[in-house]
């Protein structure tokens, strides 16, 4: 395909922030920007483009069998399960993401959730607000400070972004389990990896960092939650599905667990008003964890790499499995 001829067109634009895109793909061709969602028809806009990059829009074989000119598929994260990859190859569109990108970003919030949890500053500045400074300095009962030193973290995913967490939870004096996934396999003998079961049982706080899949989905449920201590917490900033948010509710309604926070949900945006919302032991970021500068700095270097290594018909895309 020749280079400067081609139609380039991001499709949620929006979902990246104010990052200047347009000087960096206009050199390789006609680059449009849009604001869509997966409420749009997507199919009225990608008969126009060769190349579209995207977050989170979904694209299945009804969307690819209505875009003749479509041959690359540019995502901005690592994230795939909202493209359908077998009905991608059967029209000839390559998928292409980009990893490891956001590991210290997300790690840097996967602690600041941690310490929030422990050391309730949010909580706190907002009492003090409240003139209750002499109150909360008097009756710390309900806000007192929980030490990391000592405490269990259980690490569900072990990728980057895990090993990231772990090395910053180890500094802080936890001790760290690493948890195996049911049904999938391991060769690597971390004297650290446990049986989920045991990890569930023994762990303080529960942080997620899996990717989505058969396995994973629907993971963490209320038997599971069940399993852990009354003080524990969990943190999820791998996908919303791994956890099953009905159970989630009653689990933390019902103070099964103590607390969670979470940067992902099973459906983003959530509707206005989910119940979830009204709970207190709850802390919700909107999947912000990848993007700070320098994360959105090397993912944009990278998918513009990849839309090279395509144009020189050098680039592998993602395979389904």
């Amino acid at each position: 395909m020749e280079k400067n001829k081609i139609k380039i067109g991001f499709l949620d634009r929006n979902a990246v922030g104010p990052f200047e895109l347009k000087e960096k793909f206009s050199k390789y061709g006609e680059y449009t920007e849009l604001n869509l969602t997966n409420n749009d028809n997507i199919t009225d806009y990608l008969k126009d483009y060769d190349v579209v990059i995207l977050n989170r829009i979904r694209l299945g074989k009804k969307e690819f069998e209505k875009a003749p000119k479509l041959k690359l598929v540019l995502l901005t994260g690592t994230g795939y399960n909202h493209i359908d990859l077998v009905a991608a190859k059967e029209y000839g569109i390559i998928i292409a993401n980009v990893e490891n990108y956001s590991t210290n970003s997300v790690a840097q919030l996967t602690m600041t959730f941690l310490l929030n949890e422990l050391t309730k500053v949010e909580k706190l500045s907002q009492e003090v607000k409240k003139n209750k400074w002499l109150e909360i300095s008097n009756k710390m009962d309900r806000y007192y400070h929980v030490d990391t030193e000592d405490k269990v973290l259980g690490i569900l995913g072990y990728g980057n972004i895990g090993k990231k967490v772990e090395k910053y939870a180890k500094s802080f004096g936890m001790e760290v389990m690493i948890a195996k996934i049911p049904g999938r396999e391991y060769k690597d003998n971390l004297e650290n990896r446990f049986p989920l079961e045991e990890v569930l049982q023994k762990c303080d706080i529960l942080t997620i960092h899996a990717p989505l899949s058969d396995l994973t989905r629907n993971l963490i449920n209320l038997d599971r939650m069940k399993k852990m201590k009354k003080s524990a917490i969990i943190l999820n900033l791998g996908r919303g599905p791994i956890i099953n948010e009905e159970d989630l509710y009653y689990a933390l309604k019902n103070k099964i667990i103590a607390s969670a926070a979470t940067d992902v949900m099973t459906k983003e945006p959530p509707q206005d008003n989910y119940k979830l919302f009204e709970l207190e032991n709850l802390t919700i970021t909107p999947h912000l964890a990848w993007k700070s500068l320098k994360s959105l700095e090397r993912l944009f270097n990278e998918i513009e790499n990849n839309l090279k290594l395509f144009l020189e018909n050098k680039l592998i895309g993602l395979e389904s499995k």
